[in-house]
């Protein structure tokens, strides 16, 4: 009976691990709705480019012109203070932005780069 109860033991710690380690998986993605739609940024030196970001934490990127198209997936970093990680599958890594998106407007900001959208 003693062999029986130290076995029942072992597989009820097991089970509570891996119950652990699954609840520490993906992190949750703190979806602002007013980020998800497509987005037309105007540059009159690069072109237009469209972003499209989607409810479920993917995200494109794309010509106007049709030439360049990039998916990846984004993770909102902090949604009270407006952080950002944006991965594309044609970036060398994935890069920090903060953003502010209303009804109409969306900003992505880094150190390289400012980005104005209007929503489409």
């Amino acid at each position: 009976m003693k062999t029986f109860t130290r076995i029942a033991a072992v597989v009820m710690i097991i089970a509570v691990l891996a119950s652990l380690m699954v609840a520490c998986g993906k992190p949750k993605n703190n979806i602002n709705p007013e980020l998800v739609g497509t987005w037309k940024q105007t540059d009159p030196d690069e072109g237009n480019w469209i972003w499209t970001f989607n409810n479920d934490g993917t995200c494109k990127l794309e010509s106007e012109s049709g030439d360049f198209s990039s998916a990846g997936t984004y993770l909102i970093e902090d949604k009270d203070v407006g952080k950002i990680k944006i991965k594309l599958d044609k970036w060398d890594k994935e890069k920090l932005f903060t953003y502010v998106a209303t009804e109409k407007a969306l900003q992505l900001q880094n150190f390289d780069v400012s980005y104005y959208c209007q929503k489409q």
